[in-house]
């Protein structure tokens, strides 16, 4: 059940704006508001709501860790990776050579980072069980990890310094290199010492064998995180980049004493199966008091993230305000009012989407989402502080009976991948609230 109510990954991933326009949209409507009338006193009721899950497969950022604030409650972020093979019947050394494991090392070029990045920490684990392509993996799925530690760091995210390594040629000696920002955390020799071994054998003939034998690595913040309001930090890290690594560097002495400098690759890619897991907990926060309230006329209103809580706003008697009249809307405007406060500090949502839920629970796209992001809208306005959305066409068919909406439904743009949030003067605010403005024109006068 709970896979048949995930959001389609057309609301969820990174660009929104990327999903194709089906069909044409019905009514037509006159964007003219020179003779129209105004009105923006209508009754809105909506309700915060939690997410159970949402899909997470094979996104291309993984998000990592904790943050806390005193609205959002506790959000954590984990994610699931399966390094490949670089090439296919891999033999990393000649019979008789010996072989010594100099490092392992997991690099991951950085995307974004919220929160408080004074200090970070994470820890890798091995994975004790295969992660299945064929598999549709949620942000409530896991899988199996043995439970030593495979390697940990504590460090201070640096998005903006490239990174110079060391890395050995096809001579055997080191080239220098200069790659992009990015995390890179050392793990166990003993991974090293066990993949080489395999030289030339079954386990490194292919991805399927290898992800057989070395299942692939889970990053994670420490469970015992403590932190205080505006706490802790989520990172995002690129896991298809061509810099996004598994590399085991070792050095081989051959038969006449010879030695050589030597780096085996095990890339994360496109093709590797790899998923994101979210836990939220909201006990004592403002978003937790507003869920379990159930009111529809709040004075906050809250969307967020990593299968966070998103927010569904109804229009109650707005067609039977316009019973037995010939309208056409000129010009229909939600604007929802962004709230700032303390959990705002580390940054708020650049952009909401708006999706209709129907009385099967499914999410659609609202007809005015197809006349692309200029018309649509729903970007931070910080002029207005606000975010203002164009929706004449979902209006009109609302009036006319002709869409099967139970509701509009605010969500984060890309919020399978982000961990970004925004708080919303709710309909119960005396002043300052979310409202539609609406211009329309009678055609019978």
């Amino acid at each position: 059940m709970r896979k048949a109510l995930a959001l389609s990954a057309c609301f969820l991933l990174v660009t929104l704006m990327s999903c194709k326009k089906e069909g044409d949209i019905d009514p037509d409507f006159i964007e003219d508001s020179s003779s129209s009338t105004f009105l923006n006193d209508f009754n809105i009721t909506a309700q915060v709501k939690s997410v159970d899950t949402i899909l997470t497969d094979e996104v291309a950022n993984g998000l990592v860790g904790v943050y806390q604030d005193s609205v959002f409650g506790t959000s954590r972020a984990e994610f699931y990776i399966q390094p490949l093979l670089s090439s296919n019947f891999q033999v990393y050394y000649s019979a008789g050579d010996i072989y010594i494991t100099d490092s392992v090392v997991l690099s991951l070029p950085y995307v974004n980072s919220f929160g408080d990045s004074t200090q970070i920490q994470l820890e890798v684990y091995r994975l004790d069980e295969k992660l299945e392509k064929s598999t549709v993996y949620y942000s409530d799925d896991s899988a199996a990890v043995i439970p030593a530690i495979l390697g940990s760091k504590t460090f201070t995210p640096d998005l903006v310094s490239n990174v110079k390594i060391a890395r050995p040629n096809l001579a055997g000696i080191y080239d220098t290199l200069t790659l992009a920002p990015q995390l890179r955390i050392s793990l166990d020799n003993s991974i090293g010492d066990e993949i080489l071994s395999k030289s030339g054998q079954a386990e490194v003939e292919n991805d399927d064998n290898f992800t057989s034998f070395f299942k692939g690595l889970k990053v994670q913040a420490p469970a015992n995180f403590q932190g205080g309001n505006n706490q802790g930090n989520i990172l995002s890290l690129a896991l298809t980049n061509t810099q996004s690594l598994m590399s085991v560097f070792y050095t081989v002495v051959d038969g006449n004493g010879d030695t050589s400098r030597r780096v085996v690759e095990f890339p994360i890619n496109t093709n590797s199966v790899r998923f994101n897991n979210y836990k939220n907990a909201y006990t004592g926060s403002a978003v937790g008091n507003i869920i379990n309230d159930g009111q529809d006329d709040s004075l906050y209103l809250f969307t967020s993230g990593m299968a966070g809580v998103q927010t569904e706003v109804k229009f109650p008697g707005l067609a039977d305000q316009f019973a037995g009249q010939a309208i056409v809307v000129n010009r229909a405007e939600l604007v929802l009012p962004l709230a700032e406060g303390s959990y705002s500090e580390n940054g708020i949502a650049d952009r909401l989407i708006l999706a209709s839920r129907d009385v099967n629970g499914n999410l659609n796209f609202v007809p005015d989402f197809f006349e692309g992001v200029d018309y649509f809208g729903g970007g931070y306005d910080p002029s207005k502080n606000a975010y203002v959305f164009g929706i004449n066409r979902y209006i009109q068919q609302l009036i006319n009976g002709s869409i099967d909406s139970e509701a509009l439904v605010i969500l984060v743009e890309g919020s399978a991948v982000t961990p970004e949030r925004a708080a919303i003067f709710g309909p119960a605010q005396s002043a300052e609230k979310i409202r539609l403005n609406l211009y329309y024109s009678n055609t019978l006068e």
